[in-house]
């Protein structure tokens, strides 16, 4: 079925399911309802105007005098015929010109870009195997490096852990006070870089599959991590929706590619909340416990050293869980079909 926008009069291809449903127009981006476009023939720009010809008008006739009775009778006067109207000419039949077609402009990848769905005979609720080569075509993709977002992380998240084991061991056998904020300061540089890279992949993440349908903005997915408390709920939510928004993503584009676990996710998620917790944000307020730190390993030994335990295990489970999480996910955004940036 052919459209036509009011505005800019480009015409479209959509599917009949889109009549009545609001759209903006790829050509001058204007909203406009969608309707069906019937083919007429254009008026005549410059009509012909003929001349009609011009008749006098009929001059009536003079008055008959009525004779004058005499002794001899008179002869009745002769009745005069009304003057007879010529017939207007009847004028030759015009031929409207043939209708002059607009070539319909092909859609390009950019225009399929800032076009809704429907537009582009798409339906969200269709099943793999029914969606056109140009849905597919549409799909974003924000390439995640492995290099980054893997490795990188990997290094800065091991030098801070060192660096936070060195200071430690400085303050319980009482270092000089300056070497051990040094350290720890040195400590809370390298785990601030690995946090920022983590929550770059997490904006990164979703940013690959927003197309109006997934559940999380990516400024939404980072922005509620920053909120005391409810972090620790928005980190299970928003790590597990991904997984499940990317299944139903590649579902909805009909894209080949695996689905992401959600077992795994779930793992990361309690160990990323458990590692935020009790591990990131105790380190990056180091400075407040350092007295504390140094008494608990003098007045409560034993339970310090379990609590040690308890933190590093937590670490390890984030690191561990983490890089397989990093893994998949690049591995499924790098999967997804690739478009020209705007």
């Amino acid at each position: 079925m052919k459209t036509q926008c009011p505005n800019c009069k480009a015409r479209f291809n959509t599917n009949d399911a889109s009549v009545g449903k609001q759209a903006k127009c790829p050509k001058c981006a204007k909203p406009f309802t969608i309707e069906p476009f019937i083919e007429t023939p254009l008026a005549v720009e410059n009509p012909v105007k003929i001349a009609q010809p011009v008749v006098p008008p009929a001059k009536s006739p003079e008055p008959v005098v009525p004779p004058v009775k005499i002794a001899a009778p008179a002869e009745p006067p002769t009745p005069v015929a009304p003057p007879v109207k010529s017939p207007a000419p009847i004028a030759p039949a015009v031929k409207s010109p043939m209708p002059v077609e607009t070539p319909i402009k092909k859609l390009t990848t950019e225009d399929a870009s800032k076009a809704p769905n429907f537009m582009l005979g798409v339906n969200p609720q269709d099943k793999p195997g029914g969606l056109p080569v140009s849905a597919v075509e549409a799909v974003s993709k924000a390439g995640l490096s492995k290099v980054l977002f893997v490795y990188c992380w990997m290094g800065v998240r091991i030098i801070a852990g060192i660096l936070g084991a060195l200071g430690l061991m400085l303050a319980t056998q009482k270092g000089y006070r300056s070497t051990v904020i040094a350290v720890f300061a040195a400590a809370d540089i390298f785990l601030i870089c690995s946090v920022a890279i983590e929550y770059a992949l997490f904006y990164k993440m979703w940013a690959a599959i927003k197309d109006g349908q997934s559940s999380i903005s990516p400024a939404k997915a980072v922005g509620f991590l920053f909120i005391p408390v409810f972090n620790i709920y928005w980190a299970l939510l928003m790590v597990t929706g991904f997984a499940e928004d990317y299944n139903s993503f590649i579902l909805r584009r009909a894209i080949k590619t695996k689905d992401l676990p959600m077992a795994l996710f779930l793992i990361y998620a309690f160990a990323f909340m458990l590692s935020e917790t009790v591990l990131t944000m105790p380190m990056l307020c180091v400075f407040a416990l350092l007295r504390r730190i140094y008494s608990a390993f003098i007045d409560y030994t034993v339970a310090a050293w379990v609590l040690l335990a308890f933190l590093l295990a937590a670490g390890i489970a984030h690191f561990v869980t983490y890089i397989l999480f990093a893994f998949k996910t690049c591995n499924a955004v790098n999967a997804l079909p690739e478009r020209k940036s705007r």
